[in-house]
């Protein structure tokens, strides 16, 4: 079945994003502790000079980021520094008009993408397998207001409870609640984060007044997991 177009919105400068990357047919993205580096280094490297992370989840068999894309302007200043033979047909696109919302979207596009098949291939040479492990394309939505952020940001950080992979959430290794709780800046914006939730009291009292609620309620439903 096609991705609904509302799943793949366009990438766009200075905007908020819902990103989730999910595996085919249910295939374990990571099987143990080093996956889980591997995945987010990568992310890192392909993806840390056009967005900032603020929130991440990393479960069994898909992934959730909320992201804020770069300026054009920062993303032509790191273009710039890429040798030219380094460069991505999008880089150069990109650098070519840097003002053009398609070309923005691409180059946005690209570096997710190679970040995608960079963890495939380590996947596929660490476990001797073949193939493709990520379904396409990965599904995103655009952020909407405050309100969605601040929800999206707990909804993401809470995700491994939701899904019943433990307990409490707030003991999750594998998302970025303890980063931020630790103001540990090296995978997620946590300087950024924690002046939105107007300070680390109130991020911790928001994540449990909203994750008792909701798990109370059902979490909203969500096509993105």
């Amino acid at each position: 079945m096609p991705t609904p177009e509302t799943l793949k919105a366009h990438f766009s400068p200075v905007e908020y994003y819902h990103v989730v990357c999910k595996s085919i047919d249910g295939l374990l993205l990571f099987q143990d502790n080093q996956d889980f580096k591997i995945y987010k280094e990568r992310f890192k490297k392909f993806t840390g000079d056009f967005l900032d992370v603020w929130s991440f989840c990393f479960l069994n068999n898909h992934t959730h980021h909320i992201i804020k894309t770069k300026t054009s302007a920062a993303i032509y200043k790191f273009i710039e520094r890429v040798p030219k033979k380094q460069r991505t047909t999008s880089m150069n696109d990109f650098f070519k008009e840097c003002e053009n919302q398609l070309f923005y979207n691409k180059v946005i596009e690209r570096q997710m993408n190679s970040f995608l098949v960079s963890y495939a291939t380590y996947v596929n040479n660490k476990y001797i397998r073949k193939g493709g492990i990520f379904q396409k394309p990965f599904k995103r939505i655009q952020i909407a207001g405050e309100a969605h952020l601040q929800q999206a940001i707990i909804y993401t950080n809470a995700n491994a409870q939701k899904h019943q992979m433990i307990k409490d959430y707030r003991k999750y290794p594998f998302s970025s609640y303890l980063p931020l709780v630790e103001n540990d800046h090296q995978w997620v914006d946590a300087k950024s984060v924690l002046e939105f939730f107007n300070g680390l009291n109130n991020f911790i009292f928001t994540h449990n007044e909203q994750a008792a609620y909701f798990y109370q309620k059902d979490w909203p439903l969500s096509k993105l997991e």
